[in-house]
């Protein structure tokens, strides 16, 4: 109860102070200069959302460790255990091997899913900093970004031990994988600014979200190759930032492979784009946030 009112002074204290706020007319290329300057503010709220997030339950913190490693147990016994399932090219011979590339796609994915799922609420939730002129509520997105960052680190190093345990080799191209995670976290940010704008004047927004977000999982190459589909669909699969981190994170960690510059640019760009237009919709309609709560 002391850590949640020390937490909750430093927070107000730090809305009061105006924080270093972004011009609008300067455009979303500065975002990345506002997010920075904000971020002890930012390290507050993440802080505040994770406690949040366990805070009551029995195992507490604990959580972040435990659901991974169950699900993990889970996709080794059906998948490779029930199904006898293998993926071409990967660990083939090894019994766990394909959980261990359906979990690598799950914990990319899930920087998008997690973030974005929460989303549709998170500016009606927060309606006492919409009523504060001061406070920046384009941090709030990228409290959510952060969130997810963590636990997919989490679920990370939990898969990490498996490979050792189970005699998976860990490959020095691994240490690439913040910059993969890093590009797909800016385009779920774009992403969590369009919903959470939109979310504010249409309320049933959200069961869209949550088809969207399904409709995204199965065609991100989670449980498939990206080689298995259409030459000419495989293509536009690609730029498709979601299912190109995927890919490219399982390339890093499990086949020790090195993208090549044309596999960055693509996804990369769109995912820029993706930002940029989310920022500049939600900065030009934040204005209008409180009329409409």
């Amino acid at each position: 109860m002391e850590l949640q009112r020390t937490t909750q002074e430093t927070l107000e204290e730090r809305v009061i102070e105006p924080p270093g706020l972004i011009p609008p007319d300067l455009g979303a290329i500065l975002i990345f200069a506002g997010i920075w300057r904000n971020w002890g503010l930012v390290s507050s709220l993440s802080r505040r959302e994770i406690e949040a997030r366990y805070r009551g339950s029995w195992l507490g913190f604990l959580w972040p460790v435990l659901q991974p490693l169950m699900l993990l147990g889970v996709y080794t016994f059906i998948f490779s255990f029930v199904f006898g399932a293998r993926w071409p090219g990967i660990y083939e011979s090894d019994v766990a091997g394909y959980s261990i590339v359906i979990f690598s796609g799950l914990v990319t994915f899930n920087i998008f899913a997690e973030s974005v799922r929460s989303c549709p609420k998170l500016i009606v939730s927060n309606r006492t900093f919409v009523q504060r002129v001061v406070f920046p509520l384009e941090v709030l997105p990228v409290v959510q970004i952060v969130a997810s960052l963590l636990n997919a680190t989490i679920g990370l190093v939990v898969m990490i031990v498996f490979m050792v345990l189970s005699g998976a080799p860990v490959h020095l191209s691994a240490m690439g994988l913040p910059l993969v995670w890093l590009g797909f976290a800016v385009f779920s940010l774009g992403v969590c600014y369009l919903v959470a704008a939109v979310s504010v004047f249409v309320r049933d927004f959200e069961p869209l979200v949550a088809i969207g977000i399904t409709a995204l999982f199965f065609g991100s190459a989670i449980f498939y190759p990206l080689e298995r589909l259409p030459a000419d669909v495989e293509v536009w699969a690609r730029l498709m930032p979601t299912a190109a981190a995927v890919d490219l994170s399982r390339r890093l960690l499990l086949l020790g492979e090195v993208p090549s510059l044309d596999a960055l640019v693509g996804p990369g760009l769109v995912s820029l784009a993706t930002l940029l237009f989310g920022y500049v919709s939600f900065m030009k309609v934040k204005g209008r946030f409180a009329d409409a709560l």
